[in-house]
């Protein structure tokens, strides 16, 4: 592990991980029922879409205040155009998370880049799979299998 991350990882305490926001689309035209004799491909992506960096002061202390926002997303399409630019996916799940962290001092832009790179998605990811199996379940789909995340 590089130092810049180790540093990072050293400055910044998790405070808080929460959904910012979600979207959600089932195709109305498939009856989810017949899935389970097509041949399906799950497409997915992830990856911190932006950096929000405040100092904060409160009854006389002061620290810094970081969130960063994970975009993650998920999908269910039919293997056979899976290539194709021409997808509509059965079903398709998308979520920006917000992990929020503190630290006593401010980080640099390297040690940003390196614990947004290799470190946030660590802390959202149990969030991100709970989020889609209750989501399936809320669905009344089969639930989609989410791997263990790895950088």
């Amino acid at each position: 592990m590089n130092s810049v991350l180790q540093e990072a990882q050293q400055l910044l305490k998790i405070k808080t991980v929460h959904l910012q926001n979600s979207f959600i689309e089932l195709d109305e035209d498939i009856d989810i029922n017949e899935l389970v004799d097509m041949p399906i491909a799950i497409q997915s992506f992830k990856g911190v879409s932006k950096i929000r960096e405040a100092n904060v002061e409160d009854d006389g202390q002061s620290w810094w205040e970081y969130c960063f926002y994970f975009a993650v997303g998920i999908r269910l399409v039919e293997d056979e155009l899976e290539q194709s630019d021409d997808l509509t996916p059965f079903v398709e799940i998308k979520s920006t998370f917000c992990a929020k962290y503190e630290s006593t001092k401010k980080l640099t832009q390297e040690q940003m880049e390196a614990f947004s790179e290799k470190n946030v998605g660590y802390n959202i990811w149990p969030f991100w799979r709970e989020y889609v199996q209750s989501t399936c379940m809320r669905l009344n789909i089969n639930p989609i299998e989410v791997p263990l995340y790895f950088c």
